[in-house]
């Protein structure tokens, strides 16, 4: 296995991988019409505009994991809403908020793009820094997501990062193991509804 930066010519790699592990660590393959979907907002954007901080694992079959992050995810925000979103919001329509119940997996990320929510302000003030982590199954269990997590801290210590958090799902406790595992502590954050668990770690 071998960890190095990622290139441009990864993106359908880190696109397979994004939707391979999307459902809350599972594959997410028979929830999306779009292959391309969830990719578009957990792993693309990432790839494409912050490389200095975008690396992948690759063993004998190929990528099999992949490190993206930003150094201030309030500036990441701001970006996103300049360059990234007004294309995708032409290609996919917003759904009916009437229809709410009724909309398809695919139409619940479409939403996203429309409406993309902001990471807490209370969580972004000490730890600035955001960041997605995926590795396929095959090299799970290996010290492999360590390893890439490893490669991003270092990298972003050069940018001056000093703390960082993620957003995990609920349903993801292996995901949650993983992060605990890593240094990355539960926050608590007011009035959050629970569909994420928001974590950190001083770097």
């Amino acid at each position: 296995m071998f960890i190095r930066p990622a290139r441009e010519d990864d993106l359908d790699a880190v696109y397979g991988i994004c939707l391979a592990t999307g459902d809350s660590g599972r594959d997410a393959s028979e929830l999306y019409s779009d292959p391309q979907l969830i990719g578009h907002i957990y792993a693309a954007p990432y790839l494409l505009l912050e490389p200095h901080l975008a690396f992948v694992v690759t063993d004998q079959e190929g990528i099999g994991g992949y490190v993206v992050g930003v150094e201030d995810a309030r500036s990441w925000e701001n970006r996103l809403e300049r360059n990234w979103w007004p294309p995708l919001r032409r290609r996919y329509v917003d759904p009916d908020e009437s229809c709410r119940s009724d909309w398809t997996p695919d139409q619940c990320l479409a939403h996203l793009l429309h409406h993309p929510k902001a990471d807490p302000a209370v969580v972004c003030e000490d730890y600035p820094a955001h960041l997605h982590l995926n590795v396929l199954p095959r090299l799970q269990s290996q010290g492999v997501g360590l390893a890439l997590l490893e490669a991003w801290v270092a990298a972003a210590a050069v940018y001056g990062v000093r703390a960082a958090h993620v957003g995990v799902s609920p349903a993801n406790i292996r995901g949650t193991r993983f992060w605990t595992r890593a240094g990355f502590a539960e926050l608590k954050v007011p009035g959050e509804r629970g569909d994420a668990l928001w974590l950190g770690r001083l770097l």
